[in-house]
């Protein structure tokens, strides 16, 4: 059981400075490129930072405590992942317009 915690403090490690880079980092550089954006980096951000921050957590109490149900853990790991995966894409392809193609030609993808 040191094992499991031992990895899970690495991993938070590494975690911490992703999500720090996503806030702030990253963020700084979509506010450069102004308006809509900023706007769209704002959102997709947001929705990646607090659905990343739940998959640790859903381990914490299912693998580390063991209090969730292996059920539940699973169930919560689905929403997780169509939340982080599906929607996501979903916002990023949906923005397509107002992100504009490079060099301000339209592009098609079939």
């Amino acid at each position: 059981t040191t094992v499991k915690w031992f990895w899970f403090v690495i991993g938070m490690g590494v975690f911490v400075p992703v999500l720090y880079v996503l806030a702030v980092n990253f963020r700084e550089a979509a506010v450069a490129k102004g308006g809509e954006v900023a706007d769209i980096y704002g959102k997709v951000a947001w929705l990646t930072i607090i659905t990343w921050i739940f998959y640790p957590l859903v381990w914490l109490f299912s693998e580390g405590f063991a209090s969730f149900s292996v059920s539940f853990e699973v169930c919560a790991y689905a929403v997780l992942d169509i939340t982080a995966k599906a929607i996501f894409g979903f916002m990023i392809m949906s923005a397509h317009e107002q992100l504009g193609a490079p060099g301000g030609e339209a592009r098609e993808y079939v």
